[in-house]
C-alpha cells in the first residue's frame, strides 16, 4: 500500500552523451570505462585472442537479456562475468565459456533480465527504520482523529520514560478543510509534550503543553519560510509549517551511534530487495552530528556490512551566512578521509522553501484564496538571494555540490539565479561539482532552459506525478487548477535536456521502489493494484516518459548525481558489479506491467546481497 504524498516529483534522463564526464567529488579529473581508448582501438581479432586466455572468474551470469543502459539500441548481450567485484566481460553465450572454472558461481538466467542496479536519487536513509524505534509511526491510510488519539495514547502508555512523543504521518485529511488543531490532544493522557510531524515533515502539530515549553505564543516570529497558524478567533491551532525551529528547546528524542548503525541495516536489507544498489542521500534522519554518521557508515563498509553506495548530504541550517558555509567546508574536510568507492563526501543541502499543501512554498504569483492565506500570500523563502549566492559560491569553490529543496517557482528561480551567479563567480562550475534542485515540481519555461544550461540535476519522485485523490486535491486547491495543472512537466523538462533523477523521497512517501516509481513515471497515473486503471488518478498522460528514460532516471543519471558515473550506472567491462536481476525485461513487457515485476537477485560488488 502506498502512502499519502506529500512532496512530489520525478526523475528523468537525457542522453548518454550528455553524461559523459566523470562526476568523481571534488576537482578530481578521471577518465570512464566508456573513455578508455585501448577499448575503443581494440579489433574483433585481439578480443577473441583475450578471451581465449581469459582468467577463470568469480560468478557468471548467462541465459538472459541484458540491459547494459549504454544505449537503447545495446540489446543482444545476454551474458556477464565478474571477478573480484568488477565486470571482465560482457558478451554472449560462446564467449563466456572461456571464464567459468570449477570455482565459478554461474547463475542460470533463464530468460531473466539483468541491468544495472537501482539507484535512489532522493533519499532519508535510514528512515523510519530509526525512528520507529523511539517515535509513533501513525497508521497509513486512517486519516481519523478517533484513531490517532488511540495510537498515541498506547504508545505514550507504553513509553512511560520518554522525555517528549513525537509521531509522525499525519494526514491533514483528518481535519475538517484540512486545517489542523491541537484541540483534540487534550484528551490525551500526559503532562509531556506531543509533537506530531504531518506526512510531508515539513508540517508538525504541537500540543498545548508543547507549545508553552517552547515559548510560542500568538505574538512569536516565524522563521524565513515558516508559518505559524491560527483558528478564526486569531487563537494557536499548533500547527507550524516549516516552523519547526520554534521547538528547539523541547526535548530530544536521542539516538546513538548503535541505533544508526543498525537501522542503517535494516534499511539496506528492504533497499536491496528492492534491487537498489547505491542512494544519493538527501540528508539522513539522524539527530548526532555529521562526522559520526559518516565514522559509522565508514566503519560497516570496512566490515564488509555496506551494501549501497552512498552519496551523503549534510544539512545547512539557517541563517545561511558565511560561518555555515565555513562550518560545512571544514565538516567535510575534515571527513574526507572516510571516503571509499562505498561512500561519496562532497554534498550540503538547504531547504529554501516548504511544501504546497502546506502554503509553504515560495510562489511567484499568490495562492488561491481556498489555501486560507491573507490576500497576496505567496508563500515566503529561507535565505535571500544574497546570502544563498554566497553560499553556494563558497561551497563550489571548495570542490562540493550544493542541492537546494524547492518546490515553488520563486524559490526555483532564486536557486537558479544563485547557481548562475555562483558559476560566474568562480569562473565556471568547478570540476566535480554537481548542483541540484530537489522536487522542482514547478517552474518557469525559463528556469527549464537555466537547470538545462547550467547542468543543475532535477531530483524528483515520479510517484508524485499522478493525480493522488487524497492529496492532490488540497495542492489543486491551494494552487488552483490553472497552475496545479503546470506541475511536473517531465516531458517537457527531458526535451529541454534537464538531466532528471529518480526517487521516492522515502520515508516522506513510504514506498520507495523503483519499478513502481518507473511505472507511474511512464503512465503519469497510480501503479497500484485497483487504480492502475482508473481514469481518477491519472494526471498529465502527455508528460509521460518513456520506459527506457525512466530507467536512466534510476541508473545513468542517478549515478552521475551520486558522483559514482564511473564505476556504476551501467553494465561494462572493468565497472563495478553492481546489478539487479528482475524477473521480466521492463523494456518489452506491459508498461502496466512494471510494478509487478520480480526482483529476484540483487548484486553488490560481486556480492548476492538480496535473492528472492
Amino acid at each position: 500500500m502506498k502512502k499519502k504524498h506529500v512532496l512530489r516529483l520525478l526523475a528523468a534522463a537525457v542522453t548518454m552523451g550528455m553524461l559523459a564526464g566523470t562526476a568523481s567529488c571534488g576537482n578530481a579529473n578521471q577518465k570512464t570505462a566508456q573513455e578508455n581508448p585501448l577499448a575503443e582501438e581494440a579489433d574483433s581479432a585481439q578480443t577473441e585472442q583475450e578471451h581465449e586466455s581469459a582468467e577463470e572468474v568469480d560468478m557468471v551470469f548467462r541465459g538472459g537479456t541484458v540491459i547494459t543502459m549504454l544505449s537503447e539500441d545495446d540489446t543482444d548481450n545476454t551474458a556477464v562475468a565478474v571477478k573480484d567485484g568488477e565486470i571482465v566481460y560482457v558478451g554472449d553465450e560462446e564467449g563466456i565459456e572461456t571464464y567459468i572454472s570449477d570455482a565459478t558461481e554461474v547463475i542460470e538466467l533463464d530468460g531473466q533480465t539483468l541491468m544495472p542496479g537501482f539507484i535512489d536519487g532522493h533519499i532519508h536513509e535510514p528512515g523510519n527504520m530509526m525512528t520507529e524505534k523511539k517515535e509513533l509511526i501513525l497508521p497509513e491510510g486512517q486519516a481519523d482523529l478517533d484513531v490517532y488519539k488511540k495510537e498515541l495514547q498506547s504508545f505514550i502508555d507504553a513509553n512511560p520514560d520518554l522525555p517528549i512523543y513525537k509521531a509522525s504521518g499525519m494526514d491533514l485529511q483528518a481535519f475538517p478543510d484540512n486545517i489542523a488543531d491541537n484541540e483534540w490532544m487534550d484528551e490525551l493522557d500526559t503532562d509531556k509534550p506531543v509533537v506530531i510531524a504531518d506526512v510531508s515533515s515539513h508540517g508538525n502539530l504541537a500540543n498545548k503543553i508543547a507549545l508553552e515549553m517552547a515559548g510560542v505564543t500568538k505574538e512569536s516570529t516565524p522563521p524565513d519560510g515558516g508559518k505559524i497558524f491560527f483558528d478564526e478567533e486569531g487563537e494557536l491551532t499548533g500547527y507550524l509549517s516549516d516552523a519547526v525551529s520554534l521547538l528547539s528547546t523541547l526535548p530530544i528524542i536521542e539516538y546513538t551511534e548503535e541505533d544508526f548503525s543498525s537501522a542503517m541495516k535494516e534499511f539496506q536489507e528492504l533497499a536491496n530487495s528492492y534491487g537498489l544498489t547505491a542512494i544519493d542521500s538527501g540528508g539522513t534522519i539522524y539527530e548526532t552530528e555529521d562526522p559520526n554518521q559518516y565514522e559509522v557508515l565508514s566503519n560497516m563498509h570496512s566490515a564488509g556490512d555496506l551494501t549501497l553506495r552512498i552519496n551523503t548530504t549534510s544539512w545547512a541550517g539557517q541563517p545561511l551566512e558565511g560561518k555555515e558555509s565555513d562550518r560545512l567546508i571544514k565538516l567535510l574536510d575534515d571527513s574526507q578521509k572516510y571516503t571509499s568507492d562505498f561512500l561519496q563526501i562532497c554534498q550540503v543541502k538547504f531547504s529554501l522553501d516548504g511544501v504546497p499543501e502546506g502554503a509553504t512554498s515560495a510562489l511567484l504569483e499568490p495562492y488561491t484564496k481556498e489555501a486560507g492565506q491573507e490576500e497576496g500570500y505567496a508563500g515566503t523563502q529561507k535565505a535571500t538571494e544574497e546570502d544563498l549566492t554566497a553560499f553556494v559560491t563558497a561551497m563550489n569553490a571548495a570542490g562540493y555540490s550544493v542541492e537546494t529543496h524547492a518546490m515553488g517557482d520563486a524559490s526555483v528561480q532564486r536557486s537558479m539565479n544563485a547557481f548562475e551567479a555562483a558559476s560566474e563567480a568562480n569562473g565556471g562550475t568547478p570540476d566535480g561539482v554537481i548542483n541540484k534542485i530537489a522536487h522542482v515540481n514547478l517552474l518557469t519555461t525559463e528556469d527549464m532552459t537555466r537547470m538545462a544550461d547550467e547542468g543543475v540535476i532535477a531530483a524528483m519522485q515520479p510517484l508524485w506525478f499522478y493525480y493522488d485523490p487524497f492529496f492532490s486535491a488540497q495542492e489543486e486547491s491551494n494552487l488552483g487548477k490553472e497552475r496545479f495543472e503546470q506541475e511536473y512537466h517531465i516531458r517537457d523538462m527531458i526535451d529541454e535536456g534537464i538531466i532528471i533523477t529518480g526517487s521516492n523521497d522515502y520515508p516522506v512517501t513510504a514506498d520507495f521502489a523503483p519499478l513502481h516509481a518507473i511505472e507511474a513515471g511512464a503512465t503519469q497515473q497510480s501503479p497500484y493494484e485497483g487504480e492502475d486503471d482508473d481514469p481518477a488518478y491519472i494526471r498529465n498522460p502527455e508528460q509521460s516518459a518513456t520506459v527506457y528514460e525512466m530507467l536512466q532516471m534510476y541508473t545513468v543519471n542517478a549515478a552521475y548525481g551520486a558522483h559514482m558515473d564511473d564505476i556504476v550506472g551501467t553494465v561494462e567491462e572493468g565497472k563495478k558489479a553492481d546489478f539487479v536481476i528482475l524477473g521480466d525485461n521492463p523494456l518489452t513487457c506491459d508498461v502496466k506491467a512494471i510494478s509487478d515485476i520480480t526482483v529476484e537477485y540483487t548484486i553488490s560488488d560481486g556480492r548476492i546481497v538480496y535473492q528472492k
